[in-house]
Order: structure tokens, then C-alpha cells, then sequence
């Protein structure tokens, strides 16, 4: 077998794959295409492209083997990889070809691709741009390396992660002792750019912090008190916990706006189902609206002490008067003061 590959567009780097079975094709044929029923090889191979969504028609112009066929005539490509993993690439985008038969143009081609030089082209790659820029036949090189860029650290997998790709703005990454589920890494219209304001992501980590040893401050405590604003200088850690912390599993999800909803036995119905996208924006606008609001404990367990405070620690003057606060006390000026609206959260929902 040569270890030579063909470009996909006939003489662009002069290099053949004469009587080799991989050759590199050009994706012509994505999706659905009308059945020629004036020829019963080509009308079995029309309904076979569209009974499977992964099937696509490439272009080999190596050694002119397409060269008179129409796009539509062009042999059914079948996708190497299991139909547990749907990658479909794009119209324009180059793929890997193994032939089946490389003496017979119409027989059974396999394709693994598509090919993504660099990790900043996953929405498309194409050939006449910079699809093939990392093998040695290109006569181009990738134009940008990503780990130059301060501003992009921290947008795509690391080398040692497994990692699986959206084409625009999602992915998945498991890490060690981490996985982590991510939709908005990086600024929209600009996938060279982290997006440290508002990604939307699941982590989920084992052998992680979640308690320093000796914590006084617990909600337990019976000297408990709620932090309403971060400490000034807190103490930094790199995750790996310490001597003075308890390390264990924990799950964080965080969001501009997290809605934990059910499907039956609530009191607030919505349309989870939708079969374009399970919740229709329209949907999401109601349930973001209308939707109960989680309560804050900390901030609930403070109330609840200050009317324990208020109702142990008044009295009524007279009977049928308002209660009036003991002499020299403010547990119920401070329990009628309270703002209850801050209770409540403004992101949290729940049905």
C-alpha cells in the first residue's frame, strides 16, 4: 500500500495514489437526494443514501477515477466509525477513502474523517483553505498555532485529556479524577477567545476539597453566622486539597440560569418534550419567569433565628396591641426589618 495520499482536486499538489487502496476525497453529498429511477443500480444506491443519515458521496480526483461522474453518481461512502458516534462531515470538507475495489469506481467506499487541521476549524475545514495543511503533501502549513495564544488557553482539550468535540462551542473532557461537560468555552464569534464570564458546564470531580478540617463556621455550628460576601483575601488552593482539607467527590453545575425540573407530581407544568430541542426558547422564557425559586439555607436559617429572637423576646402591652420589643432589645425591630426578597434566588429554579 503507498503511503502516498491524493489532495481531493486533481494535480493541486501533483502527488498520485495510482492502484492504492486510501485515497483523500472531497465531500460532494450530504443528506437527501432525489431517486433516479431510470437506472436500478443507481436507484438502489439513492435509497440506500437516504435510508442512513451517515452516508455521504465524496469526490476522488486522483487518477481521474470520478472525473465524468456526475455528484450524484458518485459511489456511496460508509462511515468506518459506529453509528454510537454521529459525525457527519460537511459538504466541501476532505475525509479519508478506503476502496473497497480500487479497480471499480462504483464499488463500496468507506471514509473516516473529516480531516480538521487545527482545533479553531471544527465548525468547517475545507480543502481549498487549510483542510490539509498538516500532512506533508500540502504546500502550506497550519497558519496559527493555538498554544501561542494567551487569550485561547483553556478553550480546547489539553493534550493528555480525552476529549470528544463539538463543532461550535461544546464538548466533553474527561480528565483525571474530572469530567467535565461544557457548552460556551470560548467568547461567541470568536472561538480563539476564552469565555470566562458566563460557559455553561457540569464538573464533576473526585479527591477534591469540600471541607477545611476543624471548620467553625459550619451551619451547624450553634455560633454559626452567614458569609454574605466573599472574604477579602480567600485562601487559594490548587485543587489537590492539602492537610487541612477533607477531600472527597462533588459535582458543580454552573450557569447564568439553572432550571431543575420535573416531568409529573408538580404544581408548575412545562414542555420538557419538544422533539426539535426539548424546550423551545418561548418554553425556557416562561419556565425562567415562572418558575419557584429555590430558597438560600444559610440565608433562610438566619431568618428563622431572628423570628425564634423576635417571638421569645416581646410583648404585647396591652391585649389586642401590636407586640412591642423588650426594653433595650432589637431582635424584633431586626425581624420586621428583614429583607425576605434576598431569600430567595434569582437563578435557581425549580418546579
Amino acid at each position: 500500500m503507498s503511503n502516498k495520499f491524493s489532495t481531493g482536486i486533481a494535480n493541486s499538489f501533483n502527488y498520485s495514489l495510482k492502484n492504492s487502496t486510501i485515497q483523500l476525497g472531497v465531500v460532494r453529498v450530504v443528506g437527501k437526494v432525489a431517486i433516479d429511477t431510470t437506472n436500478e443500480a443507481q436507484k438502489k444506491a439513492d435509497e440506500q443514501f437516504n435510508a442512513d443519515p451517515n452516508l455521504i458521496r465524496c469526490r476522488i480526483d486522483a487518477n481521474s477515477m470520478d472525473k465524468d461522474l456526475t455528484d450524484n453518481q458518485l459511489a456511496n461512502c460508509y462511515p468506518l466509525l459506529p453509528k454510537h458516534i454521529n459525525i457527519v462531515p460537511k459538504v466541501g470538507e476532505v475525509v479519508f477513502i478506503i476502496l473497497l475495489d480500487p479497480d471499480n469506481r462504483f464499488s463500496d467506499r468507506l471514509y473516516f474523517g473529516p480531516i480538521i487541521s487545527t482545533p479553531q476549524y471544527l465548525q468547517k475545514d475545507t480543502i481549498d483553505k487549510t483542510a490539509l495543511s498538516s500532512l506533508a503533501i500540502s504546500p502550506v502549513s497550519p497558519n496559527l498555532d493555538i498554544d501561542t495564544l494567551k487569550e485561547a488557553v483553556g478553550i480546547f482539550p489539553k493534550r493528555e485529556d480525552i476529549a470528544l468535540q463539538g463543532r461550535d462551542n461544546a464538548d466533553i473532557i474527561l480528565k483525571e479524577n474530572e469530567s467535565l461537560i461544557r457548552a460556551g468555552q470560548h467568547e461567541l464569534n470568536n472561538n480563539l477567545a476564552f469565555n470566562s464570564k458566563n460557559p455553561s458546564y457540569i464538573q464533576l470531580r473526585y479527591n477534591a476539597p469540600i471541607a477545611k478540617k476543624n471548620n467553625v463556621n459550619s451551619i451547624f455550628s450553634p455560633n454559626y453566622f452567614p458569609q454574605y460576601f466573599s472574604p477579602t483575601n480567600p485562601t487559594a488552593t490548587d485543587g489537590s486539597g492539602g492537610k487541612n482539607t477533607k477531600n472527597g467527590s462533588v459535582i458543580n453545575i454552573v450557569s447564568d440560569k439553572i432550571n431543575i425540573l420535573g416531568h409529573s407530581d408538580t404544581d408548575r407544568d412545562y414542555i420538557l418534550g419538544n422533539n426539535e430541542n426539548y424546550i423551545s426558547d418561548d418554553e425556557l422564557l416562561n419556565i425562567i419567569q415562572n418558575a419557584h425559586p429555590i430558597a438560600f439555607g444559610d440565608t433562610l436559617l438566619d431568618y428563622l433565628k431572628k423570628l425564634e429572637l423576635a417571638f421569645m423576646n416581646h410583648v404585647h402591652r396591652f391585649p389586642g396591641l401590636k407586640p412591642s420589643a423588650v426594653d433595650g432589645e432589637n431582635y424584633l425591630k431586626e425581624y420586621l426589618e428583614y429583607p425576605v426578597e434576598t431569600i430567595l434566588s434569582k437563578n435557581i429554579k425549580v418546579n
